[in-house]
């Protein structure tokens, strides 16, 4: 990158940090509401970290969520920041962060304007500015999933010690903070014993050595929590939850009646009753199991295994409502609209998102048409398998239009690779 364009770069950096600010004050009250809701426990983790050193929801140790997003929070709470305060600097630089990596990966696909022209769609990304001011993971996320691209991109010009530490490290952290990305790993790293340029052994050596990085960086929080459980938790414990909770009875019956709005609050008022019954064909939604009493006693690690029982019960029984389910999921995860939710989100604002990301899959088409070769470069190959890894995730589990925020540097450096090509050919 020259003189000039590492000038662009700052200024493209400088914008990430204004924007991102700028819709901070904007929708300051949302940021409120996400830090004094906290449905996700996120605080409430950070907080634990902070005041006792511990990682427990509500007095008992847990492995209900990822462990990173919380760490961070700590971080800053740590250091005295007020909540709100921490999380509009940690999500801004993980933003700034974030486009920086784009940019690389865009010089390296392409050239610096395809750089550059990727990092700003990330900078003004609906999806990215809407969770910004939200406390949940995708702002970090969203940086681990380029920084796992971009390292991928090193290991497969350079594939050396640093290349496969680094590489290795960045998947590790990555599944800390969504583990999904265990599952993006695992397919990225079959596909590199077919695609790296070298013997058939070295390849071999490389994705065995990412394979062990990855879990000696995992191993302490398995270890963690064998000790705490008496059995090891690899990811999360909320794993059976998000199963269930796109495979059960009011899922598949509002599948088939559209007129039936589904109700998360409906839904957990039945997995709160699953210590009423030990068998997972019991219907636990029902008016009968909202008059029984409790009789089983379940720790966190017992209840994630029940729920999958419950879940794959349900899955058995109703192998069309699972097909259906699936394409749903898919499509909630895929759509450019968002979903009419939101009392405070207008018409214009859903039909402008949705225009938007429209735009972006035309430009995505036009390069999967014309250019289909490119995707089997050192850049987007990784990029490739991530998009795969989550659309095969979210597939099964639940499934809406804020989890794709991962692969939003991916689909814009697509875009840009498409809008700075030339409109026919191939390569």
């Amino acid at each position: 990158m020259d003189r000039t364009n590492r000038k662009k770069l700052l200024w493209l950096l400088f914008a990430t940090c204004i924007v991102r600010i700028s819709f901070f004050m904007m929708l300051g009250d949302n940021l409120d509401e996400s830090l004094q809701a906290d449905v996700d426990n996120y605080l409430h983790l950070g907080h634990s970290l902070t005041d006792n050193s511990v990682y427990e929801l509500h007095g008992q140790p847990t492995a209900f969520r990822p462990v990173l997003y919380p760490a961070l929070l700590a971080l800053g709470l740590k250091l005295q920041l007020t909540a709100k305060a921490w999380v509009v600097i940690l999500h801004v630089l993980l933003a700034i962060l974030t486009v920086w990596i784009t940019v690389l990966l865009g010089c390296h696909l392409k050239d610096a304007q395809t750089g550059l022209l990727a990092g700003g769609f990330v900078i003004i990304d609906p999806i990215l500015l809407n969770q910004s001011v939200l406390v949940m993971t995708e702002t970090a996320a969203t940086f681990f999933a380029v920084l796992c691209m971009w390292r991928v991109a090193k290991l497969m010009d350079r594939p050396g010690p640093l290349n496969i530490l680094l590489t290795g490290i960045a998947f590790g952290l990555a599944g800390y903070c969504r583990p999904t990305f265990y599952v993006f790993a695992l397919i990225l790293l079959i596909l590199l014993l077919f695609v790296l340029q070298t013997s058939f052994v070295r390849r071999l050596a490389i994705t065995f050595s990412i394979g062990c990085v990855v879990l000696i960086i995992l191993s302490p929080w398995v270890y963690r929590n064998y000790q705490l459980f008496d059995k090891p938790v690899f990811a999360t414990t909320h794993g059976g939850y998000t199963l269930l909770l796109g495979n059960n009875p009011l899922y598949y019956q509002q599948l088939d009646q559209t007129e039936i709005t589904y109700s998360a609050t409906e839904f957990d008022e039945g997995v709160r009753r699953f210590n009423v019954s030990a068998e997972p064909n019991f219907d636990f939604w029902s008016a009968e199991a909202s008059l029984k009493k409790p009789v089983i006693t379940r720790n966190e690690v017992e209840r994630d295994a029940f729920t999958y029982e419950v879940a794959f019960h349900h899955i058995r029984k109703n192998p069309i409502g699972f097909a259906k389910g699936c394409l749903a999921r898919l499509k909630a995860f895929w759509t450019p609209l968002p979903a009419d939710v939101q009392e405070a989100r207008s018409d214009t604002q859903r039909y402008a998102v949705g225009i938007w990301y429209v735009l972006i899959y035309l430009l995505i088409a036009h390069f999967t048409l014309f250019h289909t070769r490119n995707w089997a470069h050192s850049g987007l190959f990784a990029g490739l398998a991530l998009v795969v890894a989550f659309s095969l995730v979210h597939a099964f589990f639940w499934s809406n239009m804020r989890m794709r925020a991962p692969l939003i540097p991916m689909l814009s450096l697509v875009a840009a690779i498409s809008f700075c090509s030339p409109k026919s050919g191939s390569s």
